[in-house]
C-alpha cells in the first residue's frame, strides 16, 4: 500500500511539470458566476461554488491535468471561444468595436435608459447583448462573442 501511494505521488509529480499555464477551467468557472446581472445572485453563486468545492475541483483539474497538457502540447484543451476585437471609447456613451479577425467595425452606443444600440459601418442595426464581461453580437444570423 505504501509503495502504491509513493508511486501515485511520483506520477503526479511528473505530470505536474511546474508549468503555471493559463488556468482556462478556473477562468471559465469565474466568468460563469461573474456574468449575473444581480450582485446578490453573483455572491450566492460564488458561495455555492466555494462550498460545493467547484473552485477546488476546477483548480485541481487545471493544475494536474490541463496545464500539464498545455505545457507538453502547447495548447490548453479548454480554449476560450471568443473573437478578438479592439474596443475604442469615443465618449462616455459611445465605443468603436473593430474585429481583428474580419476587420469589421461597429459603433456601440448606450442609451439614456441603459440599453445599447449597435450599428455596423453602413449604419444598419446589429443586435448586441452585454452579459458581465461578454459582448454578443448578431448580424445577419451570425453570432460573435467578444470578451470585454
Amino acid at each position: 500500500m505504501k509503495t502504491l501511494v509513493y508511486g501515485a505521488v511520483a506520477a503526479l509529480t511528473l505530470l505536474s511539470t511546474g508549468c503555471t499555464g493559463t488556468f482556462q477551467l478556473m477562468q471559465s468557472v469565474h466568468r460563469w458566476h461573474r456574468n449575473f446581472e444581480s450582485r446578490w445572485t453573483d455572491e450566492i453563486c460564488y458561495l455555492v461554488a466555494c462550498i460545493l468545492p467547484i473552485y477546488a475541483a476546477a483548480y485541481t483539474v487545471d493544475t494536474i491535468f490541463l496545464n500539464s497538457v498545455e505545457f507538453w502540447l502547447g495548447s490548453n484543451p479548454i480554449s476560450m471561444q471568443t473573437a478578438e476585437a479592439t474596443i475604442t471609447r469615443l465618449d462616455a456613451n459611445t465605443a468603436l468595436v473593430q474585429s481583428k479577425a474580419t476587420g469589421a467595425t461597429y459603433t456601440l452606443r448606450r442609451n439614456a435608459d441603459g440599453s445599447f444600440v449597435m450599428t455596423d459601418a453602413e449604419g444598419h442595426a446589429v443586435t448586441a447583448e452585454i452579459q458581465g464581461s461578454l459582448l454578443s453580437m448578431n448580424a445577419g444570423g451570425e453570432t460573435r462573442t467578444v470578451l470585454l
